[in-house]
């Protein structure tokens, strides 16, 4: 008996046993170390992201323009002092919520979609991916901003669809639109007198032409002259206004294009004779196609085109008018070789009261308020219009498409 006892302490695979407790000491030891070392990086890493997060909030808070973050399913994450003002909600009251559940985004009267303006799932990766201006934002407050919607590569990886930036222009647009409430007002006051003006001089002339001088002929056709002229800056005005409030409407029609531009530009030849220049309408060798457009509103583009070619070309000049189609749209240039563009103001001269000075004026005066009203009408029309100059003096060609 004393021999089988000693024999089980004496067991060969004692040793091993014992081994192999050590081992699972050692790698006990060791994942607890590697533990801790894990629970200092993350305490590390969680300060550092709180950090960010920190110097992220008091940015955003310093920044005038509201921004908001929404993830990738539309979710608010991101909330600034600034878009608190904007739209008269808390960022506790807005945190997690849809973007669209929380404000309305209006482009004139038309409600834009989440998607209009944070197209989360589209292709575009980075960068600005939707941008506009005069938008109305409607929360507990109603503004008007300029947005910039921008995606960064990373945000699907983030949980981040979008960020928008909105600038706040209600005060501006506040201003402008009281502004345009008189111009309106003064504008409809002056209409009535001015017709009856227009209404008793035409009488007066028709009456008395036979018995009148050369002298008193030439004053009475500049009286009318200058009558015809402040209608048509009392007219421009109400247009502008009516634009400005998005009640200029349009009504479509099929139109014979060629035609119809053809007959415009007819009804400048006298005036075109009168300044000595060549006014050559070329029509097209290939068929054109009709052009669904609201001929009144088109008449007063091409007329304002066509006059303005006239009022700044100079005798000898030439202009001319043409159409040519372009993939699913029609377009109709007309070119001029009068005093050109300069390269400054190009990009303004379609804004609404802007006129070049100095070089371009010579002595003919303007509202700025012509190139506005056709920017506005052709837009209406879902078309485009732009202007090309090679500089003063390199005469300008203003173009403008329609779609088919």
């Amino acid at each position: 008996m004393f021999t089988a006892f000693k024999s089980l302490f004496s067991n060969p695979h004692r040793e091993e046993i014992k081994a192999e407790q050590e081992k699972i000491i050692q790698a006990q030891k060791t994942l607890s170390e590697e533990k801790q070392k894990l629970e200092q990086k993350t305490t590390q890493e969680t300060y550092q992201l709180n950090l960010e997060k920190n110097k992220l909030g008091v940015a955003l808070s310093g920044i005038a323009d509201a921004v908001i973050g929404v993830d990738m399913q539309k979710n608010i994450t991101i909330f600034n002092r600034a878009a608190e003002l904007l739209t008269g909600f808390s960022q506790s009251e807005v945190s997690g919520k849809p973007i669209d559940s929380v404000i309305k985004i209006y482009d004139k009267n038309n409600e834009l979609t989440f998607l209009h303006y944070c197209p989360i799932n589209t292709k575009a990766a980075e960068g600005v991916v939707y941008n506009k201006e005069g938008l109305k934002i409607v929360g507990r407050n109603t503004s008007f901003v300029n947005l910039v919607s921008s995606k960064i590569p990373e945000g699907q990886n983030a949980n981040l669809g979008c960020i928008l930036s909105m600038h706040d222009i209600t005060g501006s647009t506040q201003l402008e639109s009281m502004k345009m409430d008189f111009i309106s007002m003064a504008a409809h006051e002056l209409r009535t007198p001015i017709t009856s003006i227009k209404g008793y001089l035409s009488v007066y002339m028709q009456e008395n032409k036979p018995n009148l001088n050369p002298g008193q002929l030439s004053l009475l056709q500049s009286i009318e002259q200058a009558v015809t002229q402040l209608t048509t800056l009392v007219e421009n005005l109400l247009s502008a206004a009516k634009i400005d409030r998005g009640i200029l409407n349009v009504s479509f029609e099929n139109l014979d294009w060629q035609k119809f531009v053809s007959e415009s530009v007819s009804n400048f030849q006298t005036r075109a004779k009168e300044k000595e220049l060549t006014l050559e309408f070329m029509p097209s060798k290939n068929p054109v196609p009709q052009v669904k457009a609201d001929k009144t509103r088109i008449s007063e583009v091409l007329s304002n085109l066509v006059s303005n070619a006239i009022n700044y070309t100079e005798p000898g000049g030439n202009i001319k008018v043409w159409v040519q189609t372009s993939g699913s749209s029609i377009v109709t240039k007309i070119a001029d070789t009068g005093r050109g563009i300069p390269p400054e103001a190009i990009s303004q001269l379609f804004n609404k009261f802007f006129r070049v000075t100095n070089a371009m004026e010579g002595g003919t005066k303007g509202t700025g308020l012509g190139l506005y009203i056709a920017k506005s009408i052709i837009e209406m029309h879902h078309g485009k219009i732009w202007v090309e100059s090679a500089g003063l003096g390199k005469g300008s060609t203003f173009s403008f498409s329609l779609p088919l």
